[in-house]
């Protein structure tokens, strides 16, 4: 069994923030955060955006917290893009159809998943390929494919 949970929810989203709060409410749901972590990734975004101009937009928000139970990636499949601000360019908004709400136990554990999570989402392949997978099948291949 993995010291880390993956977590694939499909959703609908109006905005950024909505996206990230039903990231939080799976992650709670499944026991890997609590609330202050949900209020502390969208406090975060709003001063280091994560949006990211790969292949397919994504957005990968996290946030450092001591309510971080077990460390956990949810990926959410939106049904329409969303806009985040881009990470490197942080006036500029990108559409986003997955999102990948990273929540690391260990602040010193955060920098190296978080560079290991980047290196899955700059492969096309991989996530061309999360965009095909059922969200029940997303999990397994994220276990498989960051490491």
């Amino acid at each position: 069994m993995s010291e880390r949970a993956y977590i694939a929810i499909e959703g609908h989203a109006e905005n950024w923030e909505e996206a990230l709060n039903l990231c939080s409410a799976e992650l709670m749901k499944n026991a890997c955060i609590g609330e202050d972590f949900a209020k502390a990734c969208v406090e975060r975004e709003k001063q280091f955006p994560t949006g990211l101009p790969t292949a397919i937009p994504v957005a990968i928000p996290h946030a450092a917290s001591e309510e971080v139970y077990k460390t956990a990636v949810c990926v959410l499949k939106l049904d329409e893009p969303v806009k985040f601000y881009r990470m490197d360019v942080t006036e500029e908004a990108i559409e986003v159809k997955l999102v990948f709400n990273l929540a690391v136990k260990g602040r010193d554990a955060h920098l190296d998943f978080l560079q290991k999570l980047i290196g899955f989402v700059m492969d096309e392949k991989r996530l061309k390929k999360c965009t095909e997978l059922s969200v029940k099948d997303i999990p397994a291949y994220l276990e498989s494919g960051i490491v």
